[in-house]
């Protein structure tokens, strides 16, 4: 099996975490301000373009309020629409030091399920943790809610393989890679090296090829074709670049003989080969 998932979370612009708050915040070329949702709803409808207009089925990530602020929820249709939290909540408190009790925690994680399926006339499969900050007592709370399936976690390539796993909690989990790059520099699926400007295309067109067995997921934020953190607002022109390049990649994925599908078919056909 050799399948590429593309991912994208779609949340606030340029999120951060606030030390003792619930909520996140956006950041304005690296200083804290008002959560907004613009470049995030902009870049998403760009990409959703792009993504159908290469026939790709891929797994959107939606944070409660960023889908609420979406002009247009039409536009993910063809789209797997999964949960990620409500407000960008830190789960488990690592960016923030602020520890949800259980019931907190609860309600945050079953409200992300109730909205994305409201929105979306669907129920949603799948979880991922806002910053990717995720234990075993947050995936207790997400196998409760109803989730069957995770993909918070980062880990290693290994001889050119990473295959998903089930967790103890029954969920299956469908990490993010990490790898090293032809300088031997460690690199990560997430696209957001790129879209800072610090990584150009070709790592990832090589992070594919490197890849041998099982499932690569790479993901970005919406917002980011928009928007760097370091930067500030990005032209038209440069986020059309960037949904470029992602295209590119992927469709050097389906040249190089990938399945390219969204998680909740890549879940499908592994419970089927149980």
């Amino acid at each position: 099996m050799r399948v590429l998932v593309f991912t994208v979370d779609l949340d606030r612009d340029c999120n951060t975490a606030v030390p003792g708050e619930r909520a996140a915040c956006s950041r304005s070329k690296g200083s804290p301000v008002p959560a907004r949702h613009s470049a995030s709803s902009q870049g998403m409808e760009m990409l959703a373009d792009t993504l159908q207009g290469i026939g790709v089925r891929a797994t959107v990530f939606a944070e409660s309020e960023a889908l609420a602020d979406l002009p247009d929820p039409g536009c993910l249709r063809g789209l797997e629409v999964a949960c990620h939290g409500v407000e960008h909540e830190d789960l488990t408190g690592e960016s923030t030091g602020l520890v949800f009790e259980d019931q907190d925690l609860r309600n945050i994680i079953r409200r992300s399920k109730e909205d994305v399926g409201r929105t979306m006339g669907v129920e949603p499969h799948g979880f991922r943790a806002p910053y990717l900050n995720i234990d075993p007592r947050v995936l207790r709370h997400v196998a409760e809610a109803g989730f069957t399936y995770d993909s918070s976690i980062t880990r290693p390539v290994e001889d050119g393989r990473l295959l998903p796993w089930r967790l103890p909690e029954g969920l299956w989990e469908f990490p993010l890679a990490r790898d090293t790059d032809s300088q031997g520099r460690v690199m990560d699926s997430y696209l957001w090296a790129m879209h800072e400007g610090r990584r150009p295309e070709a790592d990832y067109l090589g992070m594919v090829d490197r890849f041998q067995e099982g499932v690569l997921v790479m993901a970005t934020h919406s917002w980011h074709l928009m928007e760097s953190v370091r930067g500030g607002p990005k032209g038209r022109a440069q986020a059309e670049s960037e949904a470029e390049s992602i295209a590119v990649i992927i469709g050097h994925a389906v040249d190089d003989g990938y399945l390219v599908m969204s998680l909740d078919r890549v879940e499908d056909m592994l419970n089927e080969d149980r």
